[in-house]
């Protein structure tokens, strides 16, 4: 959206929650009236007191508040009727807790010293998303005051635009992955294998598709890596090492654009983080990686093992239920592989042949996909 607004509208207000007059300054630099109105407020209460008496449309705030902390002023405002946006400002170091604020629906965080094109890009972004949301809720007011026979036609064009959007997101994939040799639909049993685990972990059913998604999407930012890194039959060396690892980073900043895949460019971000901590690019450990990245990384892994790559040969379902008991507590969630050993293998074997046979965007979904709410 453009951060400039027609005189015919009213302003774009702003709550500022920071009790650092940097912060504040730098903000109200990047917005001048007449086109936005700045609110301040130096703690969660002000803050809070400020939007029950005026509404505005999004919220920037610290981390660190003298009464409170960021993530339980954003707890309180997504509880409030039609809340703003949410943006949280923090420290690199706090990354953990960024990926915790946007979990919890912040739609993006800032870390400081702010700099004016990082501010002025996320806003106007957080701005969208808040537009879109808006939209999409008075829509669906609508939709619950129509008569049934409207609904029904209303939903079937839900429907209708969702599959659209799934088909176009597997066809994306399903050439990406063709790119590589050896992954040729590994995006699509990858997904499988990560809705079957999480269903046996009890993953709950809401987040469903946004880890289905994320499980597809996963690799997406590898879009970026040259064919020379990608295809390379041999080890990589250091610095081919280096441009790899960005893939997560760059999916991440992909993702992180639409504003209905906040939590698939998260599992993105976090696909290649370990247990112990030796993973990239953030370097999480234990239960700071979160619980949808510890489900999928067991799920990728296995897929690996029995598919294959160019440093790998293909082994086979035992020696991959082996490696991954190996490798738990280390690399993959203990807890997540207990549960793997406990699905048979007919199981695994008929996610492969289903993948295999089907045909894309066919009317046809694998069995195991059915009923979840894309």
């Amino acid at each position: 959206m453009a951060l400039t607004e027609s005189s015919e509208h009213p302003p774009i207000a702003l709550l500022v929650v920071s009790n650092d007059r940097s912060i504040t300054e730098a903000v109200q630099s990047c917005f001048p009236s007449p086109h936005y109105r700045c609110v301040l407020s130096g703690d969660g209460q002000g803050a809070l007191a400020q939007l029950r008496q005026s509404p505005c449309q999004l919220v920037l705030a610290e981390l660190r508040l003298s009464d409170t902390n960021g993530l339980e002023l954003l707890q309180r405002i997504r509880a409030m009727d039609s809340p703003p946006g949410f943006l949280l400002i923090c420290s690199y170091r706090d990354w953990e807790l960024a990926i915790e604020a946007m979990r919890m629906g912040a739609a993006d965080c800032l870390t400081k010293p702010l700099r004016r094109e990082h501010v002025v890009t996320r806003v106007a972004r957080a701005l969208e998303r808040h537009k879109m949301e808006a939209e999409r809720a008075m829509f669906h007011a609508l939709l619950e005051g129509t008569l049934e026979e409207r609904t029904d036609h209303l939903r079937q064009a839900l429907q209708q635009v969702e599959y659209s959007q799934r088909s176009t997101l597997e066809t994306l994939v399903m050439a990406l992955d063709s790119r590589e040799r050896m992954t040729h639909l590994h995006s699509l049993r990858v997904q499988a294998y990560t809705i079957l685990l999480a269903d046996r972990c009890g993953y709950g059913g809401t987040g469903m598709p946004e880890l289905a998604y994320g499980a597809l999407l996963h690799d997406i930012g590898k879009i970026v890596i040259p064919d020379s890194i990608l295809l390379k039959p041999g080890p990589l060396t250091p610095d081919e090492m280096r441009i790899m690892q960005q893939h997560p980073t760059r999916g991440y900043q992909i993702l992180s654009r639409i504003p209905h895949l906040q939590q698939t460019a998260l599992l993105a971000l976090c696909h290649h983080e370990r247990m112990d901590g030796k993973g990239y690019p953030l370097g999480l450990r234990g239960e700071e990686i979160p619980v949808e990245s510890r489900i999928f990384s067991v799920a990728d892994a296995l897929d690996v093992i029995l598919s294959g790559r160019p440093y790998c040969a293909a082994r086979t379902l035992d020696e991959a239920r082996a490696e991954l008991t190996r490798c738990a507590g280390t690399q993959f969630d203990q807890d997540v592989v207990d549960v793997f050993q406990q699905i048979a293998d007919e199981e695994v074997i008929h996610i492969q042949e289903a993948v295999a046979s089907r045909v894309p965007a066919s009317d046809s979904p694998l069995p195991v996909l059915q009923g979840v709410p894309f």
